[in-house]
């Protein structure tokens, strides 16, 4: 399923056994029209990890560890896979809950200044990247996700990233991954603070 939990027909979804066994090592199969797949070889009662592929893009190694059923019964998964980001081989992010396409800049410090310099020159994938808003950084934010409560497709060691908007004429919006809140600082603040790009999906 994506972001909006709308099934993915015509993904690939390779299952790689934990501990190989000759022969039931690695089966492929792909989704339907209705997002279901179904593996029909698997090595009885065996850990496996099920992962989403595409000629395309990556899934950042989001995996699901499941265990097959016993010898001629059918498992179910204890719930749909969930795909809300896919990284295209150019580092393109895409989001298929919001429909918008990310780049996370430099894992470096980055004052406003700064982040508005590298989002204006990026042209990776055919660019039309600008600065996020805050409403946009918003919907990025999951608490307890990874280790900065962001999906860690998003590459950052930083717990700031900057936004578009203005605060006065000297300071400017980012938002805090740390605790989930807006803030504004100066514009030439740069401590742990990052800078993203965004645009509407292709």
């Amino acid at each position: 399923m994506d972001g909006k939990g709308q099934p993915l027909a015509g993904i690939k979804v390779v299952a790689k056994q934990i501990q190989p066994i000759k022969g039931y090592e690695q089966f492929e199969t792909t989704t339907g029209s209705d997002g279901g797949f179904r593996f029909g070889k698997l090595f009885p009662t065996s850990e496996y990890e099920l992962i989403p592929f595409s000629e395309t893009w990556s899934t950042e190694k989001r995996r699901t560890k499941v265990e097959s059923g016993p010898e001629g019964q059918t498992k179910l998964l204890p719930q749909p896979m969930m795909l809300r980001y896919t990284v295209s081989k150019e580092g393109v992010i895409a989001d298929s809950r919001t429909g918008l396409e990310w780049m996370a800049g430099p894992d470096q410090d980055a004052n406003w200044h700064m982040a508005q310099n590298w989002t204006g020159r990026l042209s990776v994938a055919g660019g039309g990247w600008r600065m996020p808003t805050r409403a946009e950084l918003k919907t990025i934010y999951e608490k307890g996700m990874g280790e900065r409560n962001i999906d860690p497709v998003f590459k950052t060691t930083g717990w700031g990233v900057w936004s578009s908007e203005s605060y006065d004429s000297s300071s400017a919006w980012g938002f805090d991954f740390l605790d989930g809140p807006e803030y504004w600082h100066r514009r030439g603040t740069a401590l742990s603070t990052r800078a993203f790009a965004v645009r509407s999906r292709r």
